[in-house]
């Protein structure tokens, strides 16, 4: 009775061991500190349609009360539509809040990650313009690093007024 009292508490602790889950190496954000993120889409806008991307460097990160971290970055964006002929091309600051750190939510809904972004905007084609971008978009990360990408970019060109831009498209972490 006493051997099988030993190898049945054995069992349980080896099975406690076998089963145990490792801390979720995985919480990191998405785009987290030293990445490099590009992404590349179908591009449709106030001129048309054409192809459109981006690159994106993760600079720096702060973590509110140490649950919540939000992530800086410098982003370049280029597109071109037809048939509009437009180029255009923009530079921006961005902020990363993604649901990645959250490991009490489904694994679904921590695939998600957002970006808002502002700076500098310009196009060359059949219109001319310089001025004031903001951005904003959403990713769902597909693996740890592949994500499907969709954004908008709202440009002020100084004499030409307000325009638009999106993309539908993938993300990758290099």
């Amino acid at each position: 009775m006493k051997k099988r009292s030993a190898f049945a508490a054995i069992f349980c602790i080896m099975c406690v061991f076998a089963f145990a889950e490792a801390p979720d190496s995985s919480a990191d954000p998405h785009a987290d500190e030293g990445d490099l993120i590009v992404n590349a889409g179908a591009l449709f806008g106030y001129y048309g349609f054409g192809i459109g991307g981006g690159a994106e460097y993760i600079f720096g990160r702060w973590d509110i009360a140490k649950a919540v971290p939000l992530t800086f970055g410098a982003a370049a964006k280029a597109s071109f539509g037809y048939p509009g002929l437009m180029f255009d091309l923009g530079a921006m600051a961005t902020m990363h809040f993604g649901l990645n750190t959250f490991t009490s939510l489904p694994r679904f809904l921590r695939n998600f990650d957002w970006y808002w972004g502002l700076g500098l905007g310009a196009c060359a084609g059949a219109y001319f313009g310089a001025g004031p971008l903001a951005a904003s978009g959403t990713s769902y990360f597909i693996n740890p690093n592949l994500a499907i990408h969709v954004d908008i970019s709202i440009p002020y060109f100084i004499g030409l007024g307000v325009g638009y831009t999106g993309i539908i498209g993938v993300k990758w972490k290099l």
